[in-house]
């Protein structure tokens, strides 16, 4: 994945690129931070649309003057899903190679399940996977992510002797993170198996089950829930054991496994452990940073709906800020104090003042204004005269100056109310819909003008139309 951060001062906007993200990615996530540790979400980047593993989002709420770094995270929002067994391998007491997957895809989370008669065994950790601690030393589960390069596992044993049957396999899964041990259940001799439960407040969750018994089987019932069975009896060695594992389906919401036991057929009573591990979705399929430190040489007002309508602006004059008490005094009969009901103060109030040059900006200004939008006020920095903050414009006045009948500058005097940023999922792209419609006659009209899509997505809009 490649990511890049422009600043574009048309609009003052951090514009976001991403490119070759994993055909596995169905969106991605855009966040900014200026320290490493607190992340929010850019508006409009919680879900990016995505085009041949690439996208972009543009961000308008950037940190003036300072360091913004943005991560891209890319998504996989498919469910947990098998994606193939490879063969058993059995041995006597001897290293095993089962064979990976066929055709499992490169990312794909590969559980190797492995199993010795002897309880004195231990499996040693093959190279390149990782081993899912349980407690138990002759029955164990090792993970890896499949990748271009990877090749069927060596899996070693000591403590065994000849005569003891050992047998491994690996089992697929797409979309799924490392698996994690939810308990181990070690039996005494017996036919049939008692297995563990567990839970998990969260859907799409796989359930897998691993059992071994120190005798052969010819079948056995699955736990409920479970199914797809694999592995089989072992008789490599003088020593039966059995190696079998099934799974739930993470496309149906399973939060809950309750423990129970299976009924084994054939063979005879023995010693068992089976083992329940639990896979939820992967986090992401690829995480990519970039920094930029945009710097803005006016004073903005933007309209985080409407981006077309951004202005820069020149501030002429800016009132005194005012935070209104909303505490109220109540005088009580009979008592000289006052009883004080006390509230938060509000937010703050002031005036700013701006100015622009000729006709037609003051009614471009006045245009940009007309939808009434919450906006946003953006100064060059923090530290500035005229306060960062999202704001209501109350009553705006347009005026020429005093000394001049005939200048054609103009005054704007804004009353702003300071207000709650809007939801996240207020936005809007640049040019929407209703722009191609008020610009282009028609569709050979608006193909001509564009050489692609995004070309057109990208055109700001001049048309802004209010309904008198």
């Amino acid at each position: 994945m490649t990511t890049t951060t422009t600043y574009l001062s048309d609009l003052s906007r951090v514009r976001i690129s991403f490119t070759g993200l994993t055909a596995d990615a169905d969106y991605a996530v855009v966040q900014r931070s200026t320290d490493g540790i607190t992340w929010t979400t850019v508006r409009g980047g919680d879900k990016v649309g995505l085009s041949g593993g690439a996208g972009k989002v543009d961000d308008y709420e950037f940190i003036a003057g300072a360091a913004n770094t943005y991560r891209v995270t890319a998504i996989d929002s498919a469910a947990v899903q098998p994606a193939g067994a490879g063969g058993v391998a059995t041995g006597n007491n001897s290293t095993l190679n089962p064979p990976l997957p066929a055709g499992a895809p490169n990312g794909a989370m590969l559980l190797l399940f492995v199993s010795h008669f002897n309880n004195a065994a231990t499996i040693t950790t093959p190279s390149g996977w990782t081993r899912v601690l349980s407690g138990a030393t002759n029955m164990a589960v090792f993970y890896r992510t499949m990748a271009a390069g990877v090749t069927a596992p060596s899996v070693a044993f000591s403590g065994g002797t000849t005569g003891d049957s050992c047998s491994a396999y690996i089992r697929a899964w797409t979309n799924a993170d490392a698996p994690v041990h939810v308990q181990l259940l070690v039996n005494a001799a017996a036919q049939n198996v008692a297995y563990p439960g567990g839970a998990l407040a969260q859907d799409g969750v796989a359930w897998v089950m691993h059992a071994w018994k120190g005798s052969a089987a010819t079948g056995a019932a699955p736990p409920s829930l479970f199914g797809d069975q694999v592995g089989s009896s072992n008789t490599a060695g003088a020593n039966v054991e059995t190696n079998l594992s099934w799974r739930t389906d993470a496309t149906v919401n399973i939060r809950t496994v309750v423990a129970g036991t299976m009924a084994w057929s054939g063979g005879s009573s023995a010693a068992s452990k089976a083992r329940l591990l639990r896979m939820t979705r992967r986090a992401n399929v690829g995480v990519e940073t970039s920094t930029i430190t945009p710097v803005l040489d006016s004073v903005w007002i933007k309209n985080v709906r409407r981006p077309s309508l951004n202005r820069r602006v020149t501030v002429t004059d800016v009132s005194e800020i005012e935070r209104p008490s909303r505490s109220e005094i109540v005088d009580v009969v009979g008592r000289t104090m006052p009883i004080a009901t006390d509230d938060v103060r509000g937010s703050r109030r002031l005036t700013l003042q701006v100015s622009t040059l000729g006709y037609d900006a003051a009614d471009d200004f006045d245009n940009a204004l007309s939808t009434g939008h919450t906006v946003f006020v953006q100064a060059p920095t923090l530290r500035s005269a005229v306060p960062t903050m999202y704001a209501s414009i109350g009553n705006s006045t347009r005026s020429r100056p005093r000394y001049s009948v005939r200048s054609t500058r103009r005054y704007f005097d804004l009353p702003l109310t300071e207000v709650a940023a809007p939801a996240s999922t207020v936005y809007s792209d640049t040019f929407t819909y209703a722009d191609v419609l008020a610009t282009y006659a028609t569709i050979a009209d608006q193909v001509a003008a564009n050489a692609s899509y995004s070309a057109l997505v990208d055109k700001v809009s001049t048309a802004v139309v209010i309904v008198p």
